[in-house]
């Protein structure tokens, strides 16, 4: 920005007294306010200086041209003077600035100081150079810091940076899309679509899951990028200290991870207290595996998704792949948003990557340790169910036959099967019938034999050979309740394999 761009600022009503072309070239750094007689030690090179005249005395000759002559000998490239106080430019003032060879505008009372702060700093900002130079004045960059560096909301330095660069609105996210701050009042995610654009806050990203984006809606012009990246770079300062805390908790919750698998329940309360948790009432496990990856990205998976849920939680590494949370709160209160942000959150990284999520039944600190059994079991189930979809499994959610095996292990789901189904397998493979179709499709229809025939377009006396083949080869009767819920166990475990292999081949 030069000097003559002040005259552009219309809506201010500045008024140029002294202001020759050559002098108008000089470059702007910034804007300062000064009203003591020699304002020179707070003053930088470059600045535009704003007076409301307050030092002037009428009655003592010389004020106006020691005053000049110090803001000049700073380095300062223009004046701004108030009418307010004397209700005009004195003429002193008017020659002062002429021997100086320092541009003078008027500002007339209507028009606040702040308002010319404003306004110039948004000049300024739109106007960044190509060089090096910082993209905010000091002063906006100290008060942008110590906004976000302090415990104060970030939708308060937001407010900040739109009101001081005049930036559209601004909005704060996590990289899933979970609105952190906002100076909008009703942002409920921020998703850049044709009219947004966003920049990254900080850069040290740990995982696909972990960091900040800063939004803007409208997207800015090219011209005031700079803008948006620096203030994106001040609030990588608060992400540090998100991180950090994080860390801290963590290493707690990993403490009380060891204390649970060593069944030192005598000091879980004081180490759950510790992680900053209440350690008087209950706590709910949630096990996020994310299969093929470290436990670090399960960690920064389990954060983001229990910061959407609005309690209070440490995470830690459970295992390879494995991150354990702990929950202040019964699953009933967070599941149903876990179970609305894991699409968000499952977007971040390639589909064959699915997340698993375990939530475990709510229990004291000192009966962690099944509850966490309980979880982990959920997030076997949630991984092995064949469709591609992420899902969260909560005990609530256990009210069936295959809600109860989806947990098994592939190992134990195999040899269930082969020990139950497998003869009658490998005699449909040998013999090319379709035994294990008929079985299926006769428990599917009740036991009923007429239903069977009909749904198969077979005679019944065809459909009774079928089962009792069946029967001969699982060891097993249909008439018998405890066989019928062997035959269903292994034929959904059959099915939800026979998916998966399916899937594999697809994607191979």
């Amino acid at each position: 920005m030069l000097v003559k761009q002040v005259m552009e600022l219309a809506d201010l009503g500045l008024t140029p007294l002294w202001a020759p072309p050559h002098a108008l070239r000089r470059a702007v750094t910034g804007v300062t306010t000064a009203d003591m007689a020699n304002p020179s030690t707070y003053l930088s090179p470059g600045e535009i200086v704003l007076t409301g005249l307050v030092w002037w005395q009428p009655d003592r000759c010389g004020t106006a041209r020691a005053f000049v002559s110090a803001v000049r000998a700073a380095g300062a490239v223009a004046l701004i003077a108030g009418e307010g106080v004397h209700g005009g430019i004195p003429d002193e003032l008017v020659e002062a600035c002429r021997d100086h060879e320092l541009p003078l505008f008027s500002v007339p009372r209507s028009t606040t100081f702040r308002t010319v702060l404003d306004s110039i700093y948004v000049r300024l900002w739109a106007d960044v150079r190509a060089s090096d130079a910082p993209a905010l004045p000091s002063m906006v960059r100290d008060e942008l810091l110590g906004s976000i560096a302090s415990a104060a909301p970030l939708d308060d330095a937001l407010r900040l940076a739109v009101e001081r660069l005049g930036l559209s609105e601004l909005t704060l996210t996590s990289l899933a899309g979970r609105v952190i701050a906002s100076t909008h009042p009703h942002a409920a995610s921020a998703r850049p679509g044709a009219r947004g654009a966003r920049v990254p806050v900080g850069t040290d990203q740990g995982s696909p899951f972990d960091g900040w984006w800063l939004c803007t809606t409208p997207a800015v012009a090219a011209r005031q990028r700079p803008v948006l990246d620096e203030v994106a770079a001040l609030l990588s300062t608060r992400l540090a200290q998100h991180r950090k805390r994080l860390t801290v908790r963590g290493a707690r919750a990993g403490a009380l991870l060891a204390a649970l698998e060593a069944k030192d329940t005598a000091a879980t309360a004081g180490i759950v207290q510790d992680c900053g948790l209440p350690g008087d009432t209950t706590l709910t496990p949630v096990v996020v595996r994310t299969p093929g990856a470290s436990a670090a990205w399960a960690v920064d998976a389990a954060n983001e998704l229990l910061a959407a849920c609005a309690v209070e939680f440490a995470v830690c590494p459970g295992g390879t792949d494995e991150s354990v949370g702990f929950v202040a709160a019964p699953p009933d209160r967070f599941a149903q948003r876990l179970t609305e942000h894991l699409p968000d959150v499952q977007g971040l990284i390639d589909a064959d990557l699915a997340l698993a999520v375990g939530v475990g039944p709510e229990a004291l600190p000192r009966d962690l340790a099944p509850a966490l059994r309980g979880a982990r079991y959920l997030a076997d189930a949630s991984g092995q169910r064949p469709d591609p979809v992420p899902r969260v499994c909560t005990t609530s959610a256990v009210t069936s036959l295959g809600a109860v095996l989806g947990g098994l292990p592939p190992t134990v789901s195999h040899a269930f099967q082969a020990n139950t189904i497998g003869p009658v397998i490998s005699y449909d493979a040998e013999k090319g019938t379709e035994l294990l179709q008929t079985l299926a499709t006769f428990l599917d229809n009740g036991s009923s034999w007429t239903r069977t025939a009909a749904a198969l377009h077979l005679h019944v006396n065809t459909v009774h050979y079928r089962i009792e083949r069946a029967e001969a080869l699982t060891g097993r009767r249909v008439s018998d309740p405890r066989g019928q819920i062997d035959l269903h166990a292994a034929l959904i475990l059959h099915q939800w394999s026979t998916e998966r292999s399916g899937r594999t081949e697809e994607g191979g």
